[in-house]
C-alpha cells in the first residue's frame, strides 16, 4: 500500500441519511464496486449488537459482515466503526479472518475513558485499531496532545483528525497534523475525516496529499458526498485527484456506476449538500444538527437562523438533541 490512501464511509457516514437501511443487494453492490475500484478502505458500517434488521448497515455481529464481501481475489481492507456509546468492549468477537480486519472506535472529549477500554477491546481481540475522537478542534493542543499520549500506548494502526463540524480549515490540519506526527510511533497512520459545510473538505484534502511526510495517510470520503447534512468529502473527486497528482490508481469508470446504480436513486428521495444553514453552523462553530432539527419543523429564514445561533449557549454549541433545539427555539422565539 503506498503513503496516500483512500478510505471510502458511504456506508457508514451515508447512513445518516437513510437511517442506515441500504437495503442487502445496495451493501452487497457498493462494497463490490469500491472493491472493484481499488479502492484501499472500505467502511462497512457501525457495530451495534442491539441491532438486528437486514438491510441495514448497522451490524450486531462482526461475523455477519463478511457476509456481504465480493468473491473476488483483491478486497480492500475492510473495517468497521464503533461507537463506544453503542457497544460495550465485551461485545468485541475475536477476529477470525472471515470479516472486517479493523475497528475503528469512535468518541466524544467527555468520553475518553469509555473509549479507552474498548480500544483495549479492540486490539485484545486481534483487529487492527483505528482510533477516531470526534470534533478534534473541541480539543485544546494540550489536551489532545494528553489525549494522543494515552492512544500511543495502545501501538493503533491509525488515528483520525476529524472536523466533525466542517469549518477546519488548512492551517487547522496542519496544526494538528504535526501534533499527531510529533507523538504518533513512524508506523501509524494518520487519517482525515472532514465534512463539507464551508466547501473545505476538497481544498483540505488537496493540500493532505501534497504533505511532505514518509507516514501513511488515509483521507475519508463518500460516494457522491453522502453523509449527514453537509455530508463528505466526494470520493469521486479525491481519487480522481489523485490519479491527476500521483498516477492513475483507482478506476473512477467504476466509482461512476456505483454512485449510478445505488446512490442517485437514494439522493432522489433524500438530499444533503452544502446550504447556507449548514455554512452559519461552521462559521459559528456549533453542531449542525442545530439546522438540521429546527427546519424540519419550522420555516426559518437564513436571517432568523443566524440570530437563533447566536443564542445558542456557549457550552452548548458542540452539543446537540433534538428536544434541546426545540426547547432553545421556543425560548428564542418568544424573545424576538
Amino acid at each position: 500500500m503506498d503513503r496516500c490512501s483512500i478510505l471510502d464511509c458511504t456506508l457508514r457516514d451515508g447512513g445518516y441519511i437513510t437511517d442506515w437501511y441500504f437495503g442487502e443487494d445496495t451493501i452487497r453492490n457498493v462494497i463490490k464496486g469500491l472493491s472493484l475500484a481499488n479502492l484501499d478502505y472500505v467502511e462497512c458500517g457501525y457495530l451495534n449488537p442491539s441491532e438486528t434488521k437486514k438491510g441495514m448497515a448497522v451490524f450486531h455481529d462482526i461475523e455477519m459482515i463478511g457476509d456481504y464481501f465480493p468473491n473476488i481475489n483483491k478486497k480492500p481492507f475492510m473495517l468497521a466503526m464503533a461507537d463506544c456509546a453503542q457497544i460495550l468492549p465485551e461485545q468485541i468477537t475475536p477476529y477470525t479472518g472471515k470479516s472486517i480486519e479493523g475497528i475503528r472506535v469512535v468518541f466524544y472529549k467527555h468520553q475518553i475513558k469509555e473509549a479507552l477500554e474498548l480500544c483495549r477491546s479492540v486490539k485484545k481481540q486481534g483487529y487492527k485499531l483505528f482510533v477516531q475522537p470526534m470534533v478534534t478542534i473541541d480539543y485544546s493542543y494540550k489536551e489532545y496532545g494528553e489525549l494522543i499520549d494515552r492512544i500511543r500506548e495502545l501501538e493503533p494502526y491509525g488515528v483520525s483528525i476529524v472536523d466533525s463540524f466542517g469549518y477546519m480549515d488548512k492551517k487547522d490540519f496542519q496544526d494538528y497534523f504535526k501534533l499527531l506526527d510529533d507523538k504518533l510511533e513512524r508506523n501509524t497512520a494518520i487519517g482525515f475525516h472532514s465534512h463539507n459545510n464551508m466547501q473545505l473538505a476538497f481544498i483540505t484534502a488537496q493540500d493532505v496529499l501534497d504533505y511532505k511526510t514518509e507516514r501513511q495517510i488515509v483521507i475519508d470520503a463518500s460516494l457522491l458526498g453522502m453523509g449527514r447534512g453537509a455530508g463528505n468529502l466526494n470520493t469521486e473527486l479525491i481519487t480522481n485527484y489523485y490519479n491527476r497528482l500521483l498516477g492513475t490508481k483507482y478506476d473512477i469508470r467504476k466509482i461512476m456506476e456505483v454512485i449510478s446504480s445505488e446512490i442517485m436513486p437514494i439522493a432522489k428521495k433524500h438530499t444533503w449538500g452544502y446550504s447556507p444553514y449548514l455554512f452559519l453552523t461552521g462559521i459559528y462553530h456549533c453542531h449542525p444538527n442545530f439546522a438540521c432539527y429546527l427546519l424540519e419543523n419550522h420555516e426559518v429564514t437564513v436571517e432568523e437562523f443566524e440570530e437563533f445561533v447566536k443564542f445558542i449557549p456557549r457550552e452548548m454549541l458542540t452539543k446537540c438533541r433534538r428536544p434541546y433545539v426545540e426547547r432553545l427555539y421556543e425560548e428564542f422565539s418568544r424573545r424576538s
